[in-house]
Parts: structure tokens; C-alpha cells; sequence
């Protein structure tokens, strides 16, 4: 308002009788100065606190132009009355002061109505209860401020009886969707800090290591979902500490607890808790890091997606990249896969069994490896190499020194069990006379076994049957 109205002492004669002339005068000179003040509400520049009384979010809410048409340029504006009384909900639209960031108020706040070029205009909310989720004082358009009550558990409305609860399941809804929440808390500013609180949950701060005396380490911190995972954390204590104070006391982000974090620090050390820290049989490096400090990125949620829609995924590193995870690992590309290293590893040893890597298993029509120096070499328990198994299942691989030993000794046996036979053959041909055919048995016998030996040794060539460029365990 333009400033506030002052009541002037009514002008008394010297018998301390007023005429009727001075009241006449009093009161022309007092309506006066009221017209003029309520005149000012409704003139260019002149600033006016008002109630919303109605959100224009969506579209199906404008109001229509004279054709029928939504007036789309009231997108996001309000429906305001004054404190005053003057003014009413219907018909008198503001829009945002500003274009390019609107802060959009619900029913029941308090913004600064100004006016120019014919059109009004309304600013944020005012900060009534220093709370991010609301400051809606429904019906205070019609009362005084002084009738406002403020306590712990409750603030008290307008005589309507509506009661604005802390807890979660005692809310009720400012507009069309929104639902008051005195459970979102706003974040503890800390000093020379720029902090952006959202009504749900959400923030944004950019401010600095300050508390731990870094005065030149700046952060950006965005946070959604205040608290959702304190209990996965066993961090409830968060909770109950928040319950036990007012409304406008705050709360500091928590990598671990919050819902989803996006933390760009220079000179801070976050105490986060990767999901594969207690098993540390899959954590790529031989000791899992205690905490993480200096300049660094922290993306933690409970899902991460990293999706391009028209060129690649490009990944650079001074240090080495490691990734772990409780469930399995999946990489599948459709025109091919390509690994460039000067050393492989593939499984790993371990003094227990758990650190192990137990299978390791190739399905494919086609498999082609390569390594430098011609050497390929792959440790495992179990390893299946599969290709087509419609007409033949998988059979095991057969270790060619052992079958080498085994075969030379069926040799060695062949070999002396004929060379025995030709011994027996030549003492019972000494005592039998020709074959009908006028053959000896003997000669007959000896060219036979001499015919064996020559195929075994012909046929049977074991130090060839080795390869120099595979070996299997």
C-alpha cells in the first residue's frame, strides 16, 4: 500500500464543544485520505499484499478471451485479493513478474501484487513460516495478521477450523493437486552459501567446504528425496531429530540417505557408502576405499541411466575404471566387441574359495583370440566352449599327455604281446608240417607280424599328435 492511514484529532473550539463544522470537516478530510489509499491499490506502481486464491497451472484452468479462447498467457499466473478486502478472486488474474524464472505460489500464500501497463504482476510468496513446502494462511484476506497463531505441532487457520498438521497423514490440498507437507524440511543455508529449496524434498546449493575451515572449496550440491533411504541406512535417527523441531528448523543433504544426489566437490571428503562395499570379493581392486575425497563427481540414486540417442558414450581416465556389482555384468553390442590391452585377466585367484572365479563359459558359432607373442592363456575351474549342440551335447576336452602315456603303452603291449605270438607261432611250426597250399607256416607267421609293426608304427606317430599351440588343464 502506498502508506499507512492516520487518524488527525478532531479540532475542538475554546469551550471544548465540537460544532458540527469541524466534524464535517474531520471526516471529509479522513474519507479523503482513505479514497486516495485504496485508489492507490489499483494504480500503476503502487505495491499491495495479496492472498492466491486460485493457481492457473494447467491450461484446462485459464480463463477464456471473449471468442472462447484459454488465455495462454496466463499460464502459471494467480487469482488474487487483497488484505485489504478490495479486490476480488474472480476476474482480477496476475501474472509472473518474471519470465524466465517463475516461482509458482499455491492457494492460501501471500504475494506482492504491482501493476504495470494496465497488467498486474505478483512476485514469490512471502516467507511466512520460513518453511520450503508452503506459507499458506487461507482467509487472511478477511482478518488480521494478529490472529494468526504459530506453535510446534500446528498452525492454526482461519476460523474455518482447517489445521495444518506436521505429520505426513494430516495434510490437505491447496489447489487442485497440491498437498501441504510440513515433513520437507529446507537445507541449513550455511554462510555465503546460495541455497534453492523446492517444496518437496528437492534442493540446490552452491556454497563451499566452509564448516570444515576450507574457505576455497566451493560445491554444487543437488539433492530429491530428502531422507527417503534413512531407514535402508539405519539413519532413522535423522528422522526422529526432525520431528522433534519446529517446522523451520533444517536439514544438510546426506549422499547415503537422500533419494537421488548429484554432488560436484574440489576439496571435500564424502563418507559415501558404495552398494558393493560389504562384499569384497568382487570389488575390482584388491582394497576397497574407506572414503572419497578431492575433486570429484558423485552420482548416487537408486537407478542410473546414461542413454544417447544419436552419437557414442565416451568415457576417458588418468586412473584406472573399475566397476562391481551384486547381480550380474552385461555388455552386448550388435556389430561387434573390441577389448585393447597389453595384459588380459580374466578370473581371479584367491586363498578361499569365495574368492575364486568358479565358471567361466564362450557360447558362440564363432570364436576367434588373438594375443600378442602368440599366446593365449585362460585359468578357470570350468570352461565350456559351445557351438552347435542340436545333434551332440558337450563332451570334455581330453588331456594329451596322459593320453599320450596311455597310448604308448598300448603299444609297448601290442608290440610284445605279437613279437610273443611269432615266438609261438615259429616253435609250433617247427613241429607242423606245410599248409595244403605247400606254404610254411612259419615264413607265413613272421611276414604277418612283420606287416603289424610296420602299420603300427606308420599309422601311430604320437610325438606328432601334440599341439605346440594349445594347452588345456
Amino acid at each position: 500500500m502506498a502508506g499507512k492511514i492516520q487518524l488527525s484529532s478532531i479540532k475542538t473550539n475554546i469551550g471544548g464543544l465540537t460544532s458540527v463544522r469541524d466534524v464535517d470537516t474531520h471526516l471529509r478530510k479522513t474519507l479523503t485520505q482513505l479514497i486516495t489509499e485504496i485508489n492507490d491499490v489499483f494504480s500503476d506502481n503502487v505495491h499491495e499484499i495479496a492472498e492466491v486464491k486460485k493457481v492457473f497451472a494447467v491450461e484446462k484452468d485459464l480463463p477464456n478471451d471473449d471468442d472462447g479462447v484459454p488465455r495462454y498467457e496466463l499460464l502459471g499466473g494467480i487469482e488474487f485479493k487483497n488484505i485489504t478486502g478490495k479486490g476480488t478472486s474472480k476476474g482480477i488474474p496476475a501474472k509472473p513478474l518474471n519470465s524466465n524464472f517463475k516461482q509458482t505460489p499455491v492457494q492460501g500464500e501471500y504475494v506482492l501484487i504491482q501493476r504495470f501497463f494496465g497488467e498486474y504482476y505478483y512476485t514469490p510468496q512471502v516467507n511466512i513460516f520460513n518453511h520450503p513446502n508452503n506459507s499458506s494462511y487461507q482467509g487472511f484476506s478477511t482478518r488480521f495478521l494478529s490472529d494468526r497463531s504459530n506453535n510446534d505441532e500446528t498452525i492454526e487457520k482461519d476460523n474455518t477450523g482447517i489445521v495444518e498438521n506436521k505429520s505426513a497423514n494430516q495434510v490437505r490440498t491447496l489447489g487442485d493437486n497440491f498437498l501441504s507437507n510440513f515433513n520437507f524440511r529446507q537445507i541449513i543455508p550455511e554462510e555465503g552459501s546460495v541455497t534453492l529449496n523446492g517444496r518437496f524434498g528437492n534442493s540446490i546449493r552452491l556454497g563451499s567446504n566452509i564448516k570444515n575451515s576450507l574457505q576455497n572449496s566451493p560445491n554444487i550440491k543437488l539433492r530429491a528425496g530428502q531422507l527417503q533411504d534413512a531407514t535402508k541406512f539405519g539413519e532413522e535417527s535423522l528422522i526422529e531429530d526432525l520431528d522433534s523441531k519446529p517446522i523451520s528448523a533444517g536439514v544438510e543433504e546426506n549422499i547415503n540417505s537422500d533419494g537421488s544426489s548429484l554432488w560436484m566437490t574440489t576439496d571435500e571428503t564424502v563418507s559415501i557408502t558404495p552398494a558393493t562395499l560389504e562384499d569384497t570379493n568382487i570389488y575390482p581392486t584388491e582394497v576397497a576405499p574407506a572414503e572419497f575425497g578431492g575433486k570429484q563427481i558423485i552420482l548416487n540414486s537408486g537407478r542410473l541411466i546414461f542413454n544417447s540417442k544419436e552419437d557414442g558414450i565416451l568415457g576417458f581416465s588418468n586412473g584406472p575404471v573399475d566397476f562391481s556389482t551384486l547381480n550380474t555384468f552385461g555388455v552386448s553390442a550388435k556389430q561387434g566387441l573390441n577389448l585393447y590391452s597389453p595384459i588380459m585377466n580374466i578370473g581371479r585367484d584367491g586363498n578361499d574359495e569365495p574368492g575364486k572365479t568358479k565358471d567361466i563359459i564362450f557360447r558362440s558359432s564363432n570364436v576367434t583370440t588373438s594375443a600378442v607373442d602368440g599366446r593365449v592363456e585362460t585359468y578357470s575351474t570350468n570352461i565350456g566352449l559351445y557351438g552347435d549342440l542340436s545333434t551332440v551335447g558337450p563332451s570334455p576336452a581330453v588331456r594329451g599327455n596322459e593320453l599320450r602315456e596311455i597310448l604308448e603303452e598300448m603299444i609297448t603291449v601290442m608290440k610284445t604281446t605279437t613279437s610273443t605270438v611269432q615266438q609261438l607261432i615259429s616253435v609250433v611250426t617247427a613241429i607242423t608240417p606245410a599248409t595244403p597250399s605247400g606254404v610254411a607256416a612259419g615264413p607265413l607267421a613272421a611276414q604277418i607280424t612283420e606287416n603289424i609293426f610296420k602299420q603300427v608304427d606308420a599309422k601311430l606317430k604320437l610325438p606328432t599328435m601334440l599341439s605346440r599351440v594349445v594347452e588345456i588343464e
